[in-house]
């Protein structure tokens, strides 16, 4: 057993260019917004955009909005497309979790599927 640290490994979708990551900027501007926050922790299980409108009281039209911002950033993923009978997409975090350290330098850690990435702007 060793008893070095293992350092996490940089961010790959920092330039938008590996399958897993973050992206820092977009993360930083949407965690800083209420809404924004607020449907990132209410995709904690698969969820429609219109139960995310209903349950955090927004129109749809934002609810939309935000998903979409959020999905752009690498925070939460589409599980399913939207079917012709009408079975709506649904929605799920893609990290488990998101720190944000603001030390010099700036750092985000993101964690996805127990890995831990990280991201310095």
């Amino acid at each position: 057993m060793s008893n070095t640290v293992e350092e996490p490994a940089p961010c790959p979708r920092a330039d938008r260019d590996g399958e897993f990551g973050c992206a820092p900027k977009q993360i930083i501007e949407l965690l800083s917004e209420d809404d924004a926050r607020a449907v990132y922790l209410a995709v904690e299980e698969p969820t429609t955009v219109s139960e995310i409108a209903d349950a955090l009281e927004l129109p749809t039209s934002t609810a939309y909005r935000k998903v979409e911002n959020l999905r752009e950033a690498g925070l939460i993923r589409q599980l399913n497309e939207r079917s012709q009978g009408g079975l709506p997409a649904h929605y799920v975090q893609a990290i488990e979790h998101v720190r944000v350290t603001y030390d010099d330098p700036l750092r985000i850690e993101c964690a996805h599927h127990g890995k831990t990435l990280y991201c310095e702007p």
